[in-house]
């Protein structure tokens, strides 16, 4: 027994040893290179490919069976452009499981691996890869005639000890759209490749497309395929990636996650995703279904409280300053992903911004399209802390630049700028529909509340066709047109504001207590154009106000008035007999700096960057006034000539229902002291024309004489003479009459 064991062992051996020898005489005796030409002619038979092997084919024969495949191209039939390359390719098997009829594939190696992809007008480059009818036939047929028993006589290869792919580049383009994506330097190594059970996969690349965003990142997973049922599942997937080119600042990013792919129930899910990148922190998870058509996304995301200024910095942005360095530490989103098809809709959305929150939904209700949808509602808003501090340099200049306006006629105003404004091909692009509530909102001390604005985009027309809410005691509405379907867009608004307090307003646009009351207002506007001068240039519009309850801080009208009548009181001392309480010779001004205005009504048209004041009527506690003047916009420089009266200073018949002119002129950031003065000519005018009215009265009560002329003097010379003519035909009739009797 024991010499029958050694007899079958010993040839056994026998057998191994010829196996070996054989291996060894093909892999050495053969040279594979002679098998180019029909190499290059199957491909272009069974594959539409011209195959260039210009490296060299060799064998390895130990511990693996394979072969060396050095640099070779492959191009489309009878296309100049480079389709497929490589420089090295090596795929055994090893030869020790041969001996007992399995086939164990050893290491697969591929190094410069280039791939040129391109779809065109006509259709993708890689579609035209393929055999002729006549050999798929005759493949067909051939696979139909080998028999089971044959096709099980080896164990067909289940596992790959490893797969490395070196230095791997791909170019994606398409030509009707732009698209050109290049994957660079891609490193692939997977170990123990099986298609029935998981495997580790590593990678890394260099992605960079038309925009010039570039992605760096290295990617590690564990691998598991059902081939038959088309499902990949990617356990502990985690990526390090380096993104450039959307923001100043690189952004390095860090996400795990779980990821079931099933592609024949079109879906996709994404499980316990955790992404870390500049400073914020996410978490969540999403299912994609019907990813061959109109994708269907359900999911929620997470983004844990982070420091918004933080963040910008960590992508190269400046941070935004505001007065309280506690503002923006605070923020956070989470939502519930959901929406009907070919949208991603963030349904339960709450924004927190430190004590704010904003809640409601939003939505790319159309991802064709890139139309959004949304309506949220933010609870409360302090805006104070978010502003910028106000430096001391800062108020220096505004203190500067008031003293400049206080002296300067007309303050020196930077040039209007030609520059466009407005990205036109974006806006065009826009299509939007929203809604946004706001509880409340305190900014320097405006209060608003129930705020309400609509606003919408489509073809190039946005419009904000609601903006109304309750502000300063009373309340406001507003809606307003940008046009942008032409290169030179129009802008429309109108707005109405009810009974709101003056007074904080004027406070916030001029840092100065200049004007309180309760104002009612209506403005139309309209101008075209895109640069700050086009806009200026081509304004017009019209405003209609009515105030009521009213007062000018430092310009007392009334004060100007009696100046003026002191002045007229000093060139006519006549007319002192007729004004009451100027025993000293002057009336005494009233200790308030101020003027009272019971109500107010005005209209102004505007055109270009002046406010036309084409009427002013107010009465005030001391009398009534009309006027007419401009104020500049942009300089805030102004120039209003009004006509006063005041029942107060005299019941004369002369002087009661005078109207006297006066002017006020200025800039509103200039000492509201120096503002208004009585016109001098006007009051002389005034004057002038009560003594010569005076003169001819009496001249008429005394003698009952008309005298004529445009002063006093002219008229008492008028009625000198008409009453020397007098005198002088009464004589003329007494000697008549005596030649006669």
């Amino acid at each position: 027994m024991a010499k029958t064991l050694k007899i079958i062992a010993a040839i056994l051996l026998a057998l191994v040893v010829l196996l070996a020898l054989a291996l060894f005489v093909i892999t050495r005796v053969i040279d594979p290179n002679d098998f180019k030409p029909e190499i290059s002619a199957a491909a272009q038979e069974n594959a539409n490919l011209d195959l260039t092997i210009e490296g060299d084919l060799s064998w390895t024969f130990w511990p693996s069976l394979g072969v060396n495949i050095g640099h070779t191209e492959a191009r489309i039939h009878d296309q100049p452009e480079l389709f497929a390359g490589l420089d090295e390719i090596h795929v055994g098997v090893a030869v020790w499981p041969l001996f007992y009829g399995k086939v164990e594939m050893d290491a697969v190696s591929v190094h410069g691996l280039q791939l040129n992809l391109v779809e065109g007008p006509d259709g993708a480059n890689w579609e035209q890869i393929g055999s002729s009818a006549d050999a798929t036939a005759a493949h067909s047929a051939d696979a139909e005639n080998i028999s089971d028993e044959s096709a099980s006589a080896m164990d067909i290869p289940l596992s790959i000890p490893s797969v490395n792919i070196h230095g791997a580049n791909i170019r994606y383009r398409v030509l009707t759209d732009g698209t050109d994506i290049t994957v660079e330097n891609a490193n692939i190594s997977a170990q123990n490749v099986s298609l029935d059970k998981p495997f580790t996969l590593q990678a890394a690349l260099r992605y960079q497309d038309q925009s010039d965003i570039r992605i760096d990142t290295d990617l590690d997973t564990t691998l598991a395929m059902d081939l038959d049922k088309n499902i990949f599942q990617l356990n502990e997937f985690v990526i390090n990636a380096n993104i450039g080119g959307i923001t100043t600042l690189p952004i390095a990013v860090t996400a795990k996650m779980n990821i079931d792919a099933a592609l024949d129930e079109d879906r996709v899910s994404i499980r316990n995703l955790i992404v870390d990148a500049a400073g914020t922190h996410t978490t969540g998870g999403m299912d994609i279904n019907q990813l061959s058509g109109a994708m269907l996304f359900a999911g929620e995301l997470h983004i844990a409280p982070f420091d918004a200024n933080a963040a910008l910095k960590a992508i190269g942005e400046e941070a935004i300053e505001t007065s309280d360095e506690k503002a923006l530490k605070n923020v956070s989103i989470d939502a519930i992903i959901g929406g009907p098809e070919n949208s991603i809709t963030a349904k339960s959305l709450t924004i927190k911004v430190d004590d704010s929150t904003i809640t409601g939904s939003a939505a790319l209700a159309n991802i064709d399209s890139g139309k959004l949808v949304f309506d949220l509602t933010l609870d409360k808003f302090v805006a104070d802390g978010y502003l910028p501090s106000e430096t001391e340099e800062s108020s220096s200049s505004n203190s500067n630049e008031k003293a400049l306006a206080s002296n300067a006629a007309e303050p020196i105003l930077p040039p209007l700028s030609d520059a466009e404004l407005l990205p036109l091909e974006d806006l065009r692009s826009l299509i939007v529909d929203g809604k946004f509530n706001v509880g409340s909102l305190s900014y320097t001390g405006i209060n608003a509340s129930n705020m309400q604005f609509v606003v919408s985009a489509k073809d190039g027309v946005m419009k904000l066709s609601k903006a109304d809410g309750n502000a300063l005691g009373g309340n406001f509405n507003a809606n307003a047109t940008l046009d942008a379907r032409t290169n030179t867009p129009t802008f429309a608004l109108t707005t109405n504001v009810k009974t709101i307090q003056l007074q904080p307003v004027v406070e916030m646009a001029l840092e100065e207590d200049l004007f309180t009351g309760v104002l009612d207002m209506d403005i139309t506007f309209n101008s075209h154009g895109n640069s700050e001068k086009a806009l200026v240039e081509n304004a017009i519009g019209k405003t209609t106000f009515h105030l009521a309850d009213g007062t000018v801080r430092g310009a007392n009208l009334y004060n100007s008035l009696l100046g003026g009548i002191n002045d007229l009181l000093g060139s006519y001392q006549q007319l002192s007999a007729f004004i009451p309480g100027q025993e000293s010779g002057k009336l005494p001004m009233e200790l308030s700096k101020d003027t009272r205005i019971i109500d107010l009504d005005g209209v102004a048209r505007i055109e270009k960057e002046v406010a036309y004041i084409d009427k002013l009527a107010a009465n005030l506690d001391r009398g009534t006034i009309d006027g007419k003047g401009f104020l500049n916009l942009r300089s805030e420089a102004f120039d209003i000539k009004i006509g006063m009266k005041s029942p107060d200073i005299t019941d004369n018949k002369y002087l009661k229902d005078q109207t006297w002119p006066l002017r006020c002129k200025g800039n509103l950031q200039g000492d509201a002291a120096g503002w208004c003065r009585n016109d001098k000519d006007g009051f002389k005018a005034i004057g002038k024309g009560v003594a010569t009215q005076m003169a001819k009265d009496k001249i008429k009560d005394k003698f009952g004489i008309d005298g004529e002329g445009d002063s006093t003097e002219a008229v008492v010379k008028d009625a000198a003479k008409k009453k020397a003519q007098d005198e002088l035909q009464k004589k003329l009739d007494e000697k008549l009459k005596g030649l006669f009797k």
